[in-house]
């Protein structure tokens, strides 16, 4: 398939200047190479504005040759002088091609622009040569000893009778190794045998010589020519050869890169056909607006529909019916916004069984950025999926087990906690009965009593309900909560221990509940955590020891929760690494804790991070969440 090169990127590529134009002559495209070299846009040289480039001489004389050549509708090389970025002007030939259509009709038209300033000035050189050479043989050794290319003469029999002093300094060899065929061992092995026959066949047949090799310089290294001689008689019938090689290295180097460009090109296009339908995925494209247009046989293969059912939008037949909607949703945002995305979703198999895959897509995009086409690809994630979840179930074991770890550990605490409450329970019923007694009878001081049982009864029940919930083992449960009132209850539990420590506890909360979308034993785990880090951080502390707690909501409607101390404090160089599973801080710590905080809050859809408290004293953990939508609940 042919494609327009101004689609190509592989076009900018070539060390060669690129042009097209319209069938009208109207430049339309020029490649990055072309631009460099005149130092200009597109835009200013798009349609005829390409003649300010030809130097005021040559400009009629090009203009009316690319008027005969588009009239003729035949390429032909025309050479002329083209203004560079720096403002000179260089001899350039201009080479070019029509696409015709079927009628022989004239569709475009695309050439090249090859720099030959230092082959016109060896023409040049030569010309001048051949002049000086008739007025004079003493003007003209100097003449071509000065020139800066390989000048040569000779014999009839090809064997060289002069090389002239650019020849002998790019050798790098005195003269009597070069002339008659001693400069056969400085040409390269490999073109010797092809350039002696072209050169014995226009001794015999031609009057002059054309050809190309490789000659090997002073440094060693081979540099490619271009070879051009003619046969002179002179007055008294003496046969002779001149001629001169010019440097062409860089030119043949772009030829070869074109050259190589284009075999690659048509090779990519075969490999791209081959990979399409071989790769281990399923590949597919659809239009602007999100019609599947097509897809390689891989995929073909696994959902086993007819090309006709699932083209256009019928692609969401191939979905679990629980994630059409969803895959329908997604679809229509990309689409919309242009931008791709990752989607994953369940895709039925020929044989009815469903399995993870994760749709990837990507837009080409035109000039103006509007989308061509989509191209995607559907990868089978199935393994993956089900790696994450027995991941997931890990982490909630193993947040279960830290649950219970850390409530063994305030054990002493929560059932001093219980035990106060109880106590008042049993204090509360004596005092109960005895103003029940005959004699003694008041049933005010006996209700009174019993309304500090109840409440004493259910905040026993709190705390049991909290350690209740700690301790199960329960699927993550995503829903509305009360972060505030999360933490409260947390918070609770905790005093008794943080009073046995000798820390004082500060709470900053809003008035107003702070509600988030998670599960509430998991945050409450979170904060846990942080806490009994902050306190263990202390343990060691001489002067006060104090444990903030700031809540606040940010104007990204997140939820910002802050558990600083004035422990020992985190070096600055591992700040970054508590989070890491199994690295510690503590000499007897196994590194899970603050690792299950981020997996916790990462789920939620927040971040964690740790730094260095304002006072240089201690280490700030913080936290946020996103905000479900908040109630004005202010606390009364």
């Amino acid at each position: 398939m042919e494609r327009e090169p101004e689609t190509d990127p592989i076009i900018d590529l070539i060390p060669a200047m690129v042009w097209s134009a319209t069938s009208e002559g109207m430049l339309d495209f020029a490649n990055q190479h072309f631009l460099e070299f005149i130092g200009a846009p597109l835009e200013e040289i798009s349609g005829v504005g390409f003649y300010k480039l030809f130097h005021p001489d040559d400009t009629s004389h090009l203009a009316s040759e690319w008027h005969d050549i588009m009239a003729s509708k035949h390429a032909r090389e025309v050479v002329g002088r083209l203004r560079r970025a720096d403002g000179q002007y260089r001899w350039c030939t201009l080479r070019q091609k029509p696409r015709l259509d079927a009628e022989g009709n004239v569709l475009r038209w695309y050439g090249v622009v090859l720099d030959i300033e230092d082959r016109k000035q060896a023409e040049n050189a030569l010309k001048e040569t051949k002049t000086a050479l008739a007025a004079s043989e003493q003007n003209l050794s100097l003449i071509i000893n000065s020139l800066p290319v390989l000048v040569w003469s000779a014999r009839p029999d090809g064997s060289a009778d002069f090389v002239n002093k650019s020849w002998l300094d790019y050798a790098g060899r005195p003269a009597d190794q070069i002339l008659d065929w001693g400069f056969l061992e400085l040409y390269h092995p490999d073109d010797i045998p092809g350039m002696v026959d072209i050169w014995k066949r226009d001794l015999e047949h031609s009057d002059h010589t054309v050809l190309k090799g490789r000659i090997r310089g002073a440094d060693g290294k081979y540099r490619w020519f271009y070879f051009s001689g003619r046969k002179l008689v002179d007055a008294n019938g003496v046969v002779r050869w001149f001629g001169v090689n010019i440097d062409i290295e860089d030119l043949q180097r772009a030829e070869n890169a074109l050259r190589e460009s284009e075999a690659a090109l048509r090779e990519s296009e075969h490999k791209l056909s081959l990979i399409i339908n071989t790769i281990p995925a399923m590949a597919w494209s659809c239009t602007s607006d999100g019609r599947l247009e097509y897809f390689n046989r891989n995929l073909i293969d696994y959902v086993g529909l007819p090309f006709e059912e699932i083209v256009g939008f019928g692609f969401y037949r191939m979905f679990h019916p629980d994630d059409v909607e969803l895959m329908r949703m997604a679809w229509d945002d990309i689409v919309a916004s242009k931008k791709s995305r990752p989607v994953d979703a369940r895709i039925r198999r020929a044989d009815g069984e469903y399995r993870w895959f994760n749709l990837r897509q990507s837009p080409l995009l035109d000039s103006d950025g509007n989308v061509v086409r989509w191209y995607g690809v559907v990868v089978d994630i199935e393994d993956r999926k089900r790696a994450e979840d027995s991941l997931r179930q890990s982490q909630s074991d193993l947040a279960h087990v830290t649950r219970m770890t850390a409530t063994g550990e305030l054990a002493v605490s929560i059932a001093h906690e219980v035990n106060q409450p109880l106590m008042a329970i049993v204090t509360n019923a004596g005092t109960c009965l005895r103003w029940l007694q005959p004699g003694h009878t008041d049933i005010e001081q006996a209700r009174l009593a019993a309304e500090r049982i109840v409440n004493d009864g259910h905040r026993a029940g709190d705390i049991i309900a909290s350690i209740r919930a700690l301790a199960q083992k329960s699927p993550a449960r995503m829903e509305q909560t009360d972060l505030k009132c999360a933490l409260r209850d947390v918070l609770d539990l905790l005093r008794g221990e943080l009073r046995h420590r000798e820390i004082e506890l500060d709470l900053d909360l809003p008035k107003w509940s702070l509600e988030v979308i998670g599960d509430r034993t998991q945050l409450q785990q979170v904060v846990l955590n942080l806490v009994m880090n902050s306190a263990e951080a202390m343990a060691a502390a001489s002067s006060e020891r104090r444990i903030r707690i700031r809540c606040t909501e940010d104007e990204q409607q997140f939820v910002r929760v802050s558990v600083s101390d004035s422990g020992r404090g985190v070096p600055p160089d591992e700040l970054d690494r508590v989070f890491e599973a199994f690295y510690s801080t503590k000499a007897d710590g196994i590194g899970m804790g603050l690792s299950i905080c981020r997996s916790i809050i990462e789920a939620h859809g927040g971040r964690i991070w740790a730094s260095a408290a304002d006072s240089r004293v201690g280490t700030v953990f913080t936290f946020t969440l996103p905000m479900a939508e908040v109630t004005a609940d202010y606390d009364r």
